[in-house]
């Protein structure tokens, strides 16, 4: 499993387009680009390393104001809420099963 696809925020960048190239700019995953999208320097990423933790679900504050409060303003805040219940899938049944059920939600969209 590629974890460059994998964001500590729950995002999973393998469906995004400029991920898989069909828009730009272009974006190699959240691990890749160290946590600096071409949007900026993402304040998720850098909170989970100064964690020293995989992902946001691992946090003893998660979900915390700065999770809810960052989002794709294309995707609208509930976007936040959907990546907190997936993250805490992800940290109660692991990142396998985390990855397969975000594909299959992916797909009903």
């Amino acid at each position: 499993m590629n974890r460059n696809v994998l964001a500590p925020c729950g995002t999973r960048c393998g469906h995004c387009s400029c991920y898989i190239k069909e828009r730009t700019p272009h974006c190699d995953g959240c691990e890749a680009q160290k946590g600096r999208p071409f949007w900026g320097e993402c304040k998720l990423f850098v909170c989970a390393k100064d964690h020293d933790i995989e992902h946001c679900g691992l946090c003893h504050d998660f979900p915390c104001d700065l999770f809810v409060n960052q989002y794709d303003p294309e995707h609208g805040q509930r976007s936040a809420f959907m990546r907190a219940g997936l993250l805490a899938y992800r940290k109660r049944y692991g990142t396998e099963k985390y990855v397969e059920i975000s594909m299959k939600l992916d797909n009903h969209d």
